[in-house]
């Protein structure tokens, strides 16, 4: 799914699937045909050096146990790639071309402070009860991004989607201030709808462009 923004500048956003291996091409497909000055990802600036460190010197990530069950389920649509492939994928492309390339994510520090705001031990109680549920489940597997909002709205309850809302205003609000020129904006596609909703606030006058259908790699 994708958006674009058209102003003073040119912002493309572009949802993937984070765990899926295509979401790599698909990164890739749209930096190649297109003539951007910067990336951002959702994610914070902290992560993007991390990753890049990690193309340097690949090591084995280690999941978690509700990483390691929707990663199992994610396989049901193809390869999986963890750390993301699609993040990957911008941060090598923008490397190789000179392009700025950063993190528009909460940095650490304050996202603790908006979790401590926001969530509390109900919350906490509630997600234990579901994580152990998650196998058991009864996903919509009818295709990988209906799956994702799935599980998203399943696990992020009460006090973690308001912190999940607080990302997207912030996100939102880096990317109005950051833009210049043609800006490609990856961000996950459960997040998708909500930076998209605040990026329809923040840049006014903007003319908003939306092709809701899921994009295909190049093979």
């Amino acid at each position: 799914m994708k958006a674009e923004f058209n102003g003073q500048d040119r912002v493309l956003l572009l949802g993937i699937n984070k765990a899926l291996k295509d979401s790599g091409r698909v990164v890739e497909q749209v930096l190649s045909t297109g003539n951007f000055d910067q990336i951002l990802l959702s994610i914070t600036e902290e992560e993007v050096n991390g990753l890049r460190e990690y193309i340097k010197s690949p090591v084995e990530v280690e999941m978690d146990d509700v990483e390691i069950i929707y990663e199992y389920f994610t396989r049901k649509f193809g390869d999986t790639s963890i750390p993301p492939d699609a993040y990957i994928a911008a941060i090598k492309f923008a490397d190789q071309r000179g392009l700025e390339v950063g993190g528009i994510d909460i940095p650490s520090g304050i996202y603790e402070d908006i979790f401590v705001e926001y969530v509390q031990l109900s919350d906490m109680i509630k997600l234990s009860l579901r994580r152990r549920r998650l196998l058991k489940r009864r996903w919509n597997l009818s295709d990988p991004d209906s799956f994702t909002k799935d599980w998203d709205s399943y696990l992020n309850k009460g006090g973690y989607m308001k912190v999940e809302q607080e990302r997207a205003r912030h996100m939102a609000t880096e990317i109005s201030s950051r833009k210049k020129g043609n800006t490609l904006v990856v961000v996950e596609t459960e997040r998708f709808n909500d930076l998209f909703s605040g990026l329809s606030k923040t840049l006014q006058g903007y003319r908003v462009q939306q092709n809701a259908e899921e994009m295909k790699a190049v093979s």
